[in-house]
């Protein structure tokens, strides 16, 4: 399991009833790798998917890396050695010898998922998915992200169907891959900062230090930032991040056995009492009456 509060994976055993889906996952998480010397992926992770540089990997599965912030750099037999940034993924098709890494000056955030199945099989055979068009730039997407964070909230709650959503989530992801693949995108640069921070704002419950970030990588003044931000989402970037925590905290409550003070925690918050507090203020719910509103609706269809 997971060896910091940012780090998360899981693999899972493939239940053969599964396998009728056509696509099966059997790991997922999120890796980040601080500037400095941090292996990708960890040392903890289980045989044949740990891997030293020097000597790269071949997986039996599919897999898909999604790099949403800093830079680093992929290795395949099939495309030579790519630098990557943030925006870029990587598509990984069994037994493709690859490896890949973060830029020591720059670290970087990733999500990976793992796979197989007759569906990707057929994607391969067709010519979706190729060794020589393993880096796609998508872009920072939000789609794809939502995507992403639904599959290990997924995973974290085991929810009933949690497997099949899972699979069906990844062929979404699949689906917007393939679709960009090719496709440059040309974006001006303060619309490009606001989506930047969107997305750094909707992955990153613990709050806001992620804006102090941007603003030293754009090298944007904050009252200039806020400025543009409103206009572009009609919020500031504190309710805008209120908002996605409150939406989150509400899919979570709905959609999981978490308890509430497990979702207050993987939401940022250090106090459960001041997470309730801020929910019903919001929602006009307590967490506890909003699940008990929801499991009713459920149960009743009214």
């Amino acid at each position: 399991m997971p060896k910091s509060a940012n780090e998360y994976y899981r693999y899972l055993a493939v239940n053969p009833r599964d396998q009728a889906w056509g696509l099966s996952v059997t790991g997922a998480g999120y890796q980040p790798a601080a500037p400095g010397f941090d292996q990708v992926p960890k040392r903890h992770h289980p045989a044949g998917h740990f891997y030293v540089w020097e000597a790269g990997r071949v997986l039996s599965e599919y897999g898909v890396l999604y790099v949403n912030r800093g830079r680093g750099e992929f290795d395949s037999q099939s495309t030579g050695l790519i630098g990557l940034q943030a925006g870029d993924a990587v598509i990984l098709l069994p037994g493709i010898w690859h490896r890949y890494r973060p830029h020591k000056d720059t670290g970087w955030g990733s999500y990976w998922l793992h796979f197989h199945g007759s569906t990707p099989d057929r994607l391969r055979t067709a010519g979706l998915l190729a060794p020589e068009r393993a880096v796609v730039s998508v872009g920072l997407d939000e789609p794809l992200l939502q995507s992403f964070t639904t599959v290990l909230d997924g995973l974290r709650a085991e929810s009933p169907g949690f497997a099949q959503i899972a699979a069906a989530r990844t062929l979404e992801i699949l689906a917007r891959l393939t679709g960009a693949a090719g496709a440059e995108r040309a974006v001006p640069r303060l619309q490009e900062i606001v989506r930047r921070a969107r997305l750094a704002l909707e992955e990153n419950p613990a709050g806001l230090p992620v804006v102090e970030d941007l603003l030293r990588t754009f090298d944007i003044s904050r009252t200039h930032f806020f400025r543009v931000f409103k206009e572009q989402t009609g919020q500031s970037p504190y309710k805008y991040h209120l908002q996605l925590t409150i939406r989150r905290a509400g899919t979570m409550l709905r959609d999981s056995d978490l308890s509430i003070k497990q979702i207050a925690l993987t939401l940022g918050f250090r106090n459960p009492y001041h997470f309730s507090k801020l929910f019903k203020k919001k929602s006009g719910l307590s967490p506890r009456g909003y699940r008990q509103h929801w499991r009713h609706v459920s149960a009743h269809g009214a």
